[in-house]
């Protein structure tokens, strides 16, 4: 996930649907992205002349096949991609993590909008991106947020995450899982930044319940909010050489108001013993995508567990769940990070090992992939170039970003 710009690789057409033309979009038939196309050589971990990593190959394998959209699943028709843009700041901050489709207008943000983090800044070094920008619904980028490199209440620093959410009141929560120079032996626990509906840094929020904030979801009911957090540092160091079943989810309980930013009145850990471990290439792995069900189930992404896990009544329990129960592992799924729910109630996965997003129904059945980054630049092809994945707000599209080219997509 530390890869450098690279060029576009799609032929872009123009289009007449109002949507993309209020963004400015173009669109583009990926070669190899439709699900029914076939795999792109490579995908087995050999493409470079290497062998397959025993680590991955199970998975790969499994990966390997196509899984065309069953009829009526979210994923079903939907084959042409747009480039919304650019996610680079002025800064020249890359790799882009997490994204947030605005749907208030709001402060310095206009329904519509949508919010990108960076988590590697010029040098394209890990845990030091210190940037948000605003992809405008009208057509291009401004900056929503710069930040400094160290904010007091934060330790290590600032390096912004997938951990990003914008309450209804307007404000601003990300996570940082900081690094001085792109190191893991650099890192800090980190916090969550607290920032105005313009973009100012308004506070932190940290505790011994943050070690590593990866990624976050939330239930927001105006006044207070329930915030979920997947750490990823809890026991991992320079000096790691091994998985460890360390990683949790946290459940934050905030009160909020327009002016006053939000704070934690309660926090309790609803998942535990989570794989994470260091990633020279990743920086480092564990739970990352969260999403939480009508019911109140929370959706965890266990990245290394190669699975998607459910935690029942995560807005209620009072205990840990443990590493909770399995929903859907293997397949179609390799190394999932990010995790949206579908209007249809169905889990959309961004595979980290591959570029695809897999679609999952809550009785765990995978029902369809497309290949949304097929980069034969990378070994397997996409292989770290997906990190967020979300619905977009008209709820039709599935937005993503693109690390290799530092970009947000629409799957359309």
């Amino acid at each position: 996930m530390r890869i450098p710009p690279l060029p576009p690789r799609w032929v872009r057409t123009s289009v007449a649907l109002s949507v993309l033309a209020a963004f400015g979009l173009s669109t583009a038939a990926c070669s190899s992205g439709s699900s029914s196309a076939a795999a792109p050589a490579g995908l087995s971990g050999t493409q470079a002349g290497a062998p397959a990593n025993p680590q991955y190959a199970a998975e790969e394998k499994a990966a390997e096949a196509s899984l065309q959209p069953s009829p009526g699943s979210f994923l079903a028709g939907k084959d042409n991609e747009s480039v919304i843009g650019s996610t680079t700041p002025p800064n020249g901050d890359i790799n882009p993590y997490a994204i947030w489709p605005v749907t208030r207008t709001v402060g310095s943000v206009t329904s519509g909008d949508v919010l990108v983090d960076d988590f590697n800044n010029s040098s394209n070094n890990q845990g030091t991106g210190t940037t948000i920008v605003d992809m405008h619904v009208g057509g291009g980028q401004s900056v929503f947020a710069s930040l400094p490199s160290t904010v007091p209440g934060c330790t290590g620093g600032v390096g912004l995450t997938t951990a990003m959410v914008q309450l209804k009141t307007g404000w601003v929560i990300v996570g940082s899982l900081p690094s001085t120079d792109g190191k893991l032996d650099t890192a800090g626990a980190g916090c969550l930044l607290v920032l105005s509906p313009t973009g100012k840094l308004a506070g932190t929020i940290a505790g011994s319940y943050l070690d590593g904030p990866w990624d976050a979801t939330v239930q927001d009911d105006g006044d207070t909010a329930t915030l979920f957090v997947s750490n990823t540092l809890i026991g991992v160091g320079a000096n790691t050489a091994s998985t460890v079943d360390q990683g949790d989810v946290v459940r934050l309980t905030l009160s909020q108001t327009a002016t006053t930013p939000p704070k934690v009145t309660a926090e309790t850990q609803v998942a535990s013993g989570l794989p994470e471990a260091p990633d020279a290439a990743a920086f480092v792995k564990g739970p990352t995508g969260l999403a939480l069900g009508s019911s109140g189930t929370l959706y965890v992404a266990d990245n290394l567990g190669n699975r998607i896990a459910t935690v029942p009544d995560a807005l209620s329990r009072t205990t840990s769940a443990g590493a909770g129960t399995t929903l859907s592992e293997g397949g179609q799924l390799a190394d999932p990070l990010g995790l949206a729910l579908a209007p249809d109630g169905d889990l959309l996965a961004a595979n980290s090992r591959n570029g695809k997003v897999v679609e999952i129904t809550p009785a765990g059945k995978q029902v369809g992939e497309y290949y949304a980054d097929d980069d034969i630049g990378q070994d397997p092809p996409g292989n770290g170039d997906l990190f967020d994945v979300v619905v977009d707000q008209a709820g039709t599209g599935v937005l993503f970003v693109n690390d290799a080219t530092n970009t947000l997509e629409l799957l359309h």
